[in-house]
Parts: structure tokens; sequence; C-alpha cells
């Protein structure tokens, strides 16, 4: 299964809803293929940090390498999570920004035979490049934050996903992120009139809602993991817990017994 990550406001969560992603399905004993299609490159830096000589190796194994060779065997190195391995980002791939729409389906060929999942990350804008992402997706998931902007962008993505690939449409879910439960019970609130204004023009929106936390600042600047039994961090559970509900959907399961309990 191919995820994409797309959104194009940046600030929205998705790198880290990327990462967090794939470290859940890695946890579960799911092999995993994190694409790096985001030159700002945090999801390359979470996943090779300690590395040694990784600048070194970033430079001969990279997204535009295996774009351009369409082929990811040679490309793709381990990263220092169990059962994950990473084409990485880099800055070349703004070579490629006029490529056709099906390089990345053609570089992906063959890769199930190799990886449950592959978790890919955008770029927070709209060209040729997310556009193969989308059109190589499974499934395409969409951050929401709570604002005009997040509002006018879904609606633009919504539009281009029907005029540049109509058979994705149906693959396109949404999700909330950075979500105050203090507020949902106030009708008032910014939050739930804007979840209201959401929810009255899309009907794609998952029941997920990716808490305002910093603990998932700390899994992705300090290492400090999650766990969905923890009993020192409300905030952290309810991230963890909010990422394994997301994980279940995307797998099928249906039982805590089968959720990773620490990521």
């Amino acid at each position: 299964m191919v995820i994409s990550f797309s959104s194009m406001k940046g600030g929205v969560g998705k790198t880290t809803d990327a990462i967090l992603t794939a470290a859940n399905l890695a946890a579960r004993g799911f092999k995993v293929l994190f694409f790096d299609l985001d030159t700002n490159n945090s999801g390359t830096m979470f996943f090779t940090l300690g590395i040694e000589g990784i600048q070194d190796i970033i430079e001969t194994h990279n997204v535009f390498e295996s774009l351009s060779h369409n082929d990811i065997e040679r490309y793709a190195i381990r990263s220092r999570i169990a059962n994950i391995d990473i084409v990485p980002s880099h800055l070349n791939i703004f070579k490629l920004r006029g490529i056709g729409y099906n390089e990345l389906q053609k570089t992906l060929k063959g890769y199930e035979e190799r990886y449950d999942y592959v978790v890919i990350d955008t770029a927070p804008t709209y060209d040729n490049l997310v556009i193969n992402a989308l059109l190589a997706s499974d499934i395409i998931l969409t951050p929401l934050k709570f604002s005009s902007f997040d509002f006018t962008t879904a609606k633009f993505l919504q539009k281009q996903l029907y005029d540049d690939a109509p058979n994705q449409v149906d693959k396109w879910y949404l999700l909330y992120s950075d979500w105050q439960q203090k507020f949902a019970n106030f009708e008032n609130a910014s939050q739930s009139q804007f979840v209201r204004v959401f929810e009255e023009n899309f009907n794609n929106i998952l029941q997920i809602y990716i808490p305002r936390t910093d603990a998932a600042s700390k899994y992705t600047q300090q290492d400090i993991k999650l766990n969905i039994n923890t009993k020192t961090s409300t905030s952290a559970k309810k991230l963890a817990v909010e990422i394994n509900k997301l994980v279940n959907m995307l797998t099928g399961e249906t039982s805590e017994e089968k959720f990773a309990e620490r990521f």
C-alpha cells in the first residue's frame, strides 16, 4: 500500500504525521519505505540522524537519483528505525519539476516484494512531483488545521484531483490536526465553527483528531517515544492513540491487542 501525505499548506503536521505513521507501521512488524519528496527534509533528518557518513551517502542515494533512474533498490538506505528504509530528500529534486506524472509509479513498480507499505511525504505545494505522489497512492491523507487557508487549499486540492487524477478522488481523506478537546463542546469556538464549515463541504473527513501537544516535537526532535499505555503524559497518550487509530484504519486491524504499544 502506498500512503501519501499531501497538503498545500505548511505547518499542518503533514511530515510529523507521516513520520509517526511510518514508525507505527514498523513497530507492528511491517516493512516500510519512507519516500521523502519534501525538500524541507525533516523526515530524512529524523530517520537518518546519527548514521555515520550520512551526508555523503545522501549525495548518491536520494529521491532525485531514484526518480531519474526509476529504481528503488539502488537508492533506498536503511534508516535508524527497525523495519524502515528511506529514499532521502535532496535539493536536486528541483531539477525534476517538469517530470512526467507517472515516473513515481514506474519507480515503485515491484516494491510489493520488499515493502508492505510505502509512506510518501510531499512538499507543501502542487506541482508535477506532488501529482506523481497522488497518482501513485492507494491512500492520500491531508491534515487540516482550523483556518481559512486550510479550507481554501483543501478545496483547491479537491478540484485538482478531479482535474488531474479523477480516479484518485475516492482515495483522498482529510483528518483534523492541532485538535483542542477543551474547545470541542463550545459551538462558538473558532475550532467548532471551522469543523462545521469543513464538514459541510467535505464528506471524506476521518474521525481522527491529532491533538495539539508538544509530544509530537518531542518525538521528532528529542526521540522521546510514544506509548498508548503511558501514565505520565495525557497529551502524549492522546497523540499515540490517534496515530494508532489512523494506522488501524490503514491496516484494517480492529483489535487493540494488535496496536503498537510503543513506537
